[in-house]
């Protein structure tokens, strides 16, 4: 089936200058939970932000989601519906027309926290606007839950992994683009690998203890230990780690993260408040 592609909306931003955040959706037939991503930005009491949404050329019913909920944006959302290379080639687009200083990503299945934005704003503010703002997030689904803080561990010179999930990463815009965005060769550990190029080339960075973001499980990460594994491996070979002890830190890392999963399905989360 060929779906048509749609012209981003040619409302305006309700102010001139541009937004201090961007808030990024990137969708694919996604009607079952867009709604309450969109939900989530439009209960914000921080209003300084445009959501710029790319969706891959959906068949279901997500591009009516997407018209009704626009005007409620009062001209502060963009969005665009056309096929696409995957993902990242998606968050590629976002970010080309995003216009915000910060941006921070969301899948259409998560949900920002409650004044995730006012929260960062503060951050924001208090520190002389870092490059890079790292929060909190609670993580749900499958019956179960718990809450992961911000932590940036480093493993022989290189980050173990970024300090939260990416819908929980603020970056600025300007240190991104001379980047040239996400490296889509990396099919699911591309925003790990921009991470690390962010702070290999100086980016300076803050850990918020303030939850921004609700991360639901199902996605291409959660379901593939392995693949996962392989590429954070990938990724810390191609930014100087040595692939022999990389190769034998996935095998490891794959395995932890199967019984991790295993764990949480057999016993639930270790904290209160699982779903």
């Amino acid at each position: 089936m060929i779906t048509v592609p749609v012209t981003p909306s040619d409302q305006k931003l309700s102010e001139p200058d541009s937004p201090l955040f961007s808030v990024a959706i990137v969708c694919l037939n996604a009607a079952e939970h867009l709604a309450e991503a969109l939900e989530s930005v439009l209960a914000q009491r921080f209003s300084d932000f445009e959501l710029v949404l790319v969706d891959g050329g959906s068949v279901d019913s997500t591009l009516e989601i997407v018209r009704s909920h626009e005007p409620r944006f009062i001209g502060r959302m963009r969005w665009i519906s056309e096929p696409d290379d995957g993902i990242y080639s998606a968050m590629n687009k976002a970010l080309g027309m995003a216009t915000g200083r910060y941006i921070v990503y969301l899948g259409a299945d998560d949900r920002l926290a409650l004044d995730a934005l006012a929260s960062v704003a503060e951050a924001i503010a208090d520190e002389a606007e870092p490059d890079i703002v790292c929060g909190g997030v609670r993580v749900f689904g499958r019956g179960m839950g718990w809450t992961e803080r911000p932590k940036l561990v480093m493993r022989r010179g290189l980050p173990k992994s970024a300090p939260s999930r990416h819908q929980s990463i603020y970056a600025r815009i300007e240190r991104i683009k001379p980047l040239g965005g996400f490296d889509t060769t990396f099919p699911v550990a591309a925003d790990y690998d921009l991470y690390v190029r962010l702070k290999q080339a100086g980016a300076t960075e803050i850990l918020i203890d303030h939850e921004l973001a609700e991360f639901r499980l199902g996605g291409i990460s959660s379901r593939n230990a392995l693949a996962t594994a392989r590429d954070y491996r990938d990724v810390r070979v191609a930014r100087g780690a040595s692939a022999l002890i990389e190769q034998l830190v996935m095998h490891k890392s794959a395995l932890g993260a199967a019984l991790f999963a295993l764990s949480r399905r057999l016993f639930g989360a270790s904290d209160s408040g699982g779903e």
